[in-house]
């Protein structure tokens, strides 16, 4: 019963941000134009991915509310390697997080756990637009039916008509967002916290523990299955530091965690194809084991 409450409870917490997000994102498309958002997301490959990185400093998101930034990004148009690293950056980047791994490991693991996070968006991110992902991907357009202002968001031409007049559109292009998301929403929902149930704090400090040497990439295997949000981080990692765990099995948990896992997994199935997704997977799991050996070496 309790589990099933909860359950309701985030699903419910998660829809209304996700609604809230996805308005927010037409209204300032309608009152600003797509052409803007790229002057100030977009620019050369490197720059763009800058400025996605610290988007996702500064909107700490988590990947199922990162979504409808990415399809804003991407319905203006805004160059792969900026939304790329914005959906890496937002939930790896996230200040919660960041401080609570301050506290429970220290300011200098956080600091070079924020740099490996950092490296990893932005590898990504250039890698991404080597490849023209954008290309590789479904149009934008395809996942909401409605928009504020259609083409004329992307020439830049249309007319702002005041928050009460464009209200109505935003909140439209959101319901056809959200009913479009809503079972693989809940899917992704369910899925993470019945990992949780199952693969409590003590079967991840058991299977570190017992295998010192290979805890770095066991704790970021462990880290791909879980949602780690900030209410399941801090349990999670300061039972492995009270433990005896090193530090840098609790940043590849960390980084796996946070950038990539199974729920994660359920929602981005909406957006690219299965082998895109598993590249991704991949080499977040590569960026955190290595950042875990990186760590283990110059902390620990």
């Amino acid at each position: 019963m309790e589990s099933g409450t909860r359950t309701i409870i985030l699903v419910i917490e998660l829809a209304a941000l996700f609604f809230a997000v996805t308005v927010a994102v037409q209204l300032f498309q309608a009152r600003f134009g797509s052409e803007r958002l790229r002057r100030w997301i977009g620019g050369r490959p490197a720059v763009a991915a800058l400025k996605g990185i610290a988007l996702g400093f500064v909107t700490p998101f988590c990947t199922f509310t990162a979504v409808p930034m990415v399809i804003g990004l991407r319905q203006a148009r805004v160059p792969a390697a900026g939304y790329v690293a914005f959906i890496v950056a937002a939930p790896v980047l996230d200040p919660v997080l960041f401080g609570a791994l301050v506290l429970i490991a220290g300011a200098q693991t956080a600091a070079i756990y924020a740099a490996i996070a950092f490296v990893g968006a932005f590898g990504l991110a250039m890698i991404a637009e080597r490849v023209n992902l954008d290309r590789r991907l479904p149009p934008a357009d395809q996942l909401i039916t409605t928009t504020t202002c259609g083409s004329e968001c992307a020439s830049g031409t249309s007319q702002w008509r005041g928050l009460r007049a464009e209200l109505p559109a935003a909140a439209g292009a959101a319901r056809s967002l959200l009913v479009g998301m809503a079972p693989i929403l809940i899917a992704g929902i369910a899925l993470s916290l019945a990992i949780e149930a199952l693969v409590p704090p003590s079967v991840t400090e058991r299977l570190t523990a017992a295998n010192p040497s290979l805890s770095i990439p066991i704790a970021a295997a462990l880290g791909t299955p879980l949602y780690v949000s900030t209410a399941l981080f801090v349990p999670l990692a300061d039972a492995l530091s009270t433990s005896g765990v090193g530090i840098g099995a609790i940043v590849a948990l960390t980084i796996a965690g946070a950038g990539a896992n199974l729920p994660e997994f359920v929602i981005l199935s909406k957006l690219a194809r299965p082998r895109i997704i598993a590249t991704f997977f991949a080499y977040v799991f590569g960026v955190a084991v290595v950042g875990g050996f990186v760590t283990q070496a110059v902390v620990g």
